[in-house]
């Protein structure tokens, strides 16, 4: 494959409800700061991101504004607003990137990304195309319906994927495109680019990358910080 060309453009998903958590954990705090904060300061660190878009709830878009020019983070190029669900609100964070370069893909909730993972992944994506972060698993993994136990897989085939997530601008933008014509979601990003045929690599992601899910995420995080 050739080596793809173009900027590294950042897209940050900060647009879930947390209704596990209880409110939008991306808006939540850790040592006294905003959980997207994180995020964005990575990326705004980041040599090889020249552009980051951030999208966010309809009603936080002037908030995450006046966050990003009080912590000077001026590569933020556009702050929007998302969708009812994660991929609509990706799809509308590409229609405002660039036509081509390398997109990286990553949910707000998971504040502990480096500028270091950003690097690799754009590396790795100029290479060899699509790249996910992904952890191998340690536990025993069964397949199951209701409460029978169906099989048990073999876990050294199987990855638990995280973001941050890299692609060709362009083809992500055409795998969004493709499920909103056939109206079909995916949990996440590689999914949709699989459907197009295209094969995605891994990544080993830092045991420190963990995504907040419940509020007891947050102390783990300020430990890690």
């Amino acid at each position: 494959m050739a080596i793809l060309t173009g900027p590294g453009l950042g897209l940050v998903v900060a647009a879930g409800q947390g209704r596990r958590f209880g409110s939008p954990k991306q808006f939540a705090t850790i040592c006294g700061r905003p959980v997207l904060l994180y995020s964005l300061a990575a990326f705004n660190r980041s040599p090889d991101i020249t552009a980051i878009v951030v999208v966010t709830n309809r009603d936080r878009v002037g908030p995450v504004q006046r966050l990003v020019r009080r912590h000077s983070l001026r590569k933020v190029s556009h702050v929007v607003a998302g969708g009812p669900e994660r991929g609509d609100s990706v799809r509308h964070g590409l229609a405002v990137l660039p036509d081509a370069g390398i997109v990286v893909v990553h949910d707000a909730a998971r504040p502990l990304v480096t500028p270091a993972m950003i690097s690799t992944g754009i590396v790795a994506c100029r290479r060899h195309g699509p790249v996910t972060y992904g952890r191998t698993l340690s536990d025993t993994v069964k397949r199951v319906r209701g409460p029978a136990v169906i099989e048990t897989l073999d876990r050294r085939e199987l990855i638990a994927v995280e973001t941050p997530q890299f692609f060709p601008v362009a083809l992500l933008r055409q795998a969004h495109e493709a499920a909103l014509r056939q109206g079909t979601t995916a949990s996440d990003d590689c999914a949709l680019v699989e459907r197009l045929g295209v094969a995605v690599r891994w990544l080993p992601s830092p045991r420190a990358n963990l995504k907040i899910t419940t509020r007891p995420d947050l102390r783990i995080c300020a430990a890690l910080l």
